[in-house]
């Protein structure tokens, strides 16, 4: 089973994160040092938009409008990006058996946030799905799509959305230390973690 109504008899609340739970976890625990994980992941993002821009040179022109318009697009295409990433969580829980909601709110040091979530209860394998589909789908999306012409419009969606992951990523790196049999209940701004009737314990300290 992926997905859950309500939670199954013999399940026990592990614990609880928060995004300020899975920063500083990050930087405490990591094997490799924050600020080398940042730089790294950067040099990665720009690498994959240089591929992007040369594709787009070759595949495309140009748009034809001028530079100043193009520029002023880019936060309507900000807005689409964030929007394409919302409906890619989405539709990952409605697969799943859930019925998404989406809302926003403020956080404290971190701005505005807006988010898809859902009620119920997921297996980890899900719930690594969910949070890994808007990353997986668009940067692809971007990637296909600059070898159809419209490349140049793509790259600014694509560095959005890598970057907008943030948070993804490191529920992704988290989730990994639980077992398969384990049930994530998705809170907003984070996730409770259920430990399945079958007794599994799990290092929470671990990478």
């Amino acid at each position: 089973m992926f997905y859950y109504r309500s939670l199954p008899d013999g399940t026990a609340a592990v614990q609880s994160w928060t995004i300020y739970d899975l920063v500083d976890d990050w930087i405490l625990h990591s094997s490799i040092k924050p600020g080398n994980q940042i730089l790294i992941f950067l040099l990665l993002v720009m690498t994959m938009a240089g591929t992007m821009i040369w594709i787009a040179m070759q595949y495309s022109q140009f748009p034809p409008v001028p530079v100043g318009a193009y520029i002023v697009m880019q936060p309507i295409l900000l807005v689409v990006t964030i929007v394409m990433h919302e409906l890619c969580h989405a539709y990952l829980i409605l697969y799943y058996g859930g019925r998404p909601r989406f809302g926003w709110k403020w956080l404290k040091g971190l701005g505005p946030v807006i988010f898809a979530t859902t009620k119920g209860y997921y297996s980890v394998r899900a719930y690594r799905r969910i949070a890994a589909a808007p990353l997986v789908a668009i940067s692809f999306f971007c990637l296909a799509g600059s070898f159809f012409g419209i490349g140049w419009w793509l790259i600014f969606p694509f560095l959005f959305n890598a970057i907008g992951a943030g948070g993804d990523l490191l529920s992704l790196r988290v989730l990994k230390r639980y077992p398969p049999d384990f049930l994530i209940e998705d809170t907003e701004d984070g996730f409770t973690v259920y430990r399945s009737g079958s007794g599994n314990e799990v290092s929470l300290s671990s990478n």
